[in-house]
């Protein structure tokens, strides 16, 4: 069995990339087989962390999406070797012809008999795009039925809407037996935290890249970050706990 983790979100901007190599970092200190794959035809962030080694799959010519490149990706994903784990970095502009092509081409119950285990991230980005992207998580819910890791970002705001936590909001109830999980990005102090991330993240560096470049305290809170993360994940996917260096 192979396993597929693809991050959906019509919104762009809200840490899709970021979430993908997250997963991708947490799987490769698992020693699992980690393979990564970018198909945003318009910024392709994934590509830009190197130790991740991903591949770029192309799926427009001349700005018109090729329904047929997501027949390549099917084709990688059923044959892959047992156990690998194919993290897909899907972006913004990607979102709807991938979700119809899903649902044209039954996929996931494809991938099923395929014996690809499925796993679907969503983004969920707090403050001004709160509820454009928890409508859209929503549909993503609705119009699929394979299990869904919940990401929140803070960084842009508070994760709340109507004046209630998103993860405690009605419509995720229904959908509680196929929700994986949820994994939190705080939103950390500006001056300190907050810099050393955003640093991180426009250099394109892994969390141990970050870590073996920084500066003494810098370094520090980054591993701080890391471990948070860690331990999310280790709730949905490892409960044992593990030392994180």
């Amino acid at each position: 069995m192979s396993h597929l983790y693809i991050t959906l979100q019509a919104k762009g901007g809200v840490g899709k990339s970021y979430v993908s190599s997250i997963l991708a970092q947490y799987f490769q200190e698992l020693d699992l087989a980690v393979r990564c794959i970018d198909t945003d035809t318009t910024n392709p962030t994934l590509m830009r962390y190197q130790p991740l080694r991903c591949e770029y799959l192309k799926l427009s010519e001349d700005n018109v999406i090729n329904p047929r490149a997501f027949d390549t990706l099917v084709e990688i994903t059923a044959t892959a070797e047992a156990e690998t784990h194919i993290v897909v970095d899907v972006g913004s502009n990607g979102f709807q012809p991938f979700m119809a092509y899903a649902v044209e081409n039954d996929l996931f119950h494809v991938l099923e008999h395929l014996d690809v285990q499925v796993v679907i991230n969503s983004v969920i980005a707090g403050g001004p795009d709160v509820a454009e992207t928890v409508k859209i998580t929503k549909a993503v819910l609705e119009h699929t039925r394979v299990p869904t890791l919940i990401w929140q970002n803070a960084h842009l705001g508070a994760l709340e809407l109507r004046q209630r936590p998103v993860a405690d909001l009605e419509l995720f109830a229904v959908f509680a037996h196929r929700i994986l999980g949820w994994v939190t990005l705080p939103k950390y102090p500006a001056a300190t935290f907050g810099q050393d991330v955003e640093h991180m993240l426009k250099q394109r560096w892994t969390f141990d890249e970050a870590i073996e470049r920084l500066t003494l305290m810098p370094r520090m809170r980054i591993q701080t970050v890391k471990r948070d993360l860690w331990a999310q994940l280790d709730r949905v996917f490892a409960p044992v706990p593990r030392a994180i260096g």
